[in-house]
C-alpha cells in the first residue's frame, strides 16, 4: 500500500530564481575584483617600465653628454621610435645610424619592454628578428616601446612646454591625455583624460 503521506520535494520557481541572482552576484564579485587585479598589475607594470627608463635615461645622458633629442613636430610614435633606437645603441644623439662596429652597449635592459609597431592605423606587438638583434636595423621602420595598454610611451626632449628635462609618461588605459605644443605662460589646470596619466603628474605639472 502507498504511502499518502509521502510528499514529492523539489525547488520551486521561486527558489531557482533566488539561487541564480546569487550565483549571478557572486559571479559580478569574482569579476570585479578579477578586472581590479588585472588593472593595478598594468599600473604597476607601467610605472616599473617608466622608472626603468628613467634609470636608462640617467646612463644615457651620463655617457653620451645629452638626453635622446626629439623634434616636436615628430608624433608620439616617432618620438618613441626615437627613444627605443637611441637607448638601444641603434642610432646616435641626432637620429645617425651608427655603423654595427661602432655601437656600445644598450642602456636598455635586456627584453625588459614590449614593442610595439604601427599597422594600419592599429599598434600590434612587435617581436624583433634575429638580424636585428645583431644589429641590422631599417632606419625607416617605426619601432616602439608600448604600455601595457599598447600605446606607445610619450617622450620628448626638449620639452614643447618649456619645463626642464624630457617628458617621459604613459597615458594609462584611456590612451588619452592633454597635449602642450607651446611654452606655458602658468601652469594649467589637471582635465579629467588626465587622471589615469602615469606618473600623474605629466603632462602638465598640474596645480
Amino acid at each position: 500500500m502507498e504511502n499518502s503521506n509521502k510528499s514529492t520535494k523539489g525547488f520551486t520557481l521561486m527558489e531557482l530564481m533566488a539561487v541564480l541572482v546569487i550565483i549571478g552576484i557572486l559571479f559580478g564579485i569574482i569579476f570585479t575584483g578579477a578586472g581590479y587585479l588585472f588593472s593595478a598589475q598594468e599600473d604597476k607594470k607601467a610605472k616599473a617600465e617608466i622608472e626603468t627608463l628613467a634609470l636608462s635615461l640617467k646612463r644615457y645622458k651620463s655617457e653620451i653628454g645629452d638626453f635622446p633629442l626629439t623634434d616636436s613636430s615628430d608624433n608620439e610614435e616617432k618620438r618613441g621610435k626615437i627613444l627605443f633606437m637611441t637607448l638601444s645603441g641603434w642610432i646616435d644623439n641626432y637620429g645617425d645610424v651608427i655603423p654595427a662596429d661602432e655601437r656600445g652597449q644598450s642602456f636598455l635592459p635586456s627584453d625588459s619592454f614590449t614593442l610595439g609597431k604601427n599597422e594600419g592605423g592599429e599598434i600590434d606587438t612587435y617581436t624583433l628578428t634575429g638580424d636585428q638583434l645583431l644589429g641590422e636595423i631599417d632606419e625607416n621602420e617605426e619601432i616602439f616601446m608600448i604600455d601595457p595598454w599598447s600605446n606607445a610611451y610619450v617622450y620628448e626632449y626638449p620639452r614643447s612646454d618649456g619645463h626642464s628635462g624630457y617628458l617621459l609618461f604613459s597615458k594609462g588605459p584611456d590612451g588619452k591625455s592633454s597635449s602642450f605644443d607651446s611654452e606655458l605662460t602658468s601652469t594649467p589646470e589637471k582635465q579629467g583624460i588626465d587622471a589615469d596619466n602615469i606618473p600623474d603628474s605629466e603632462p602638465g605639472k598640474w596645480k
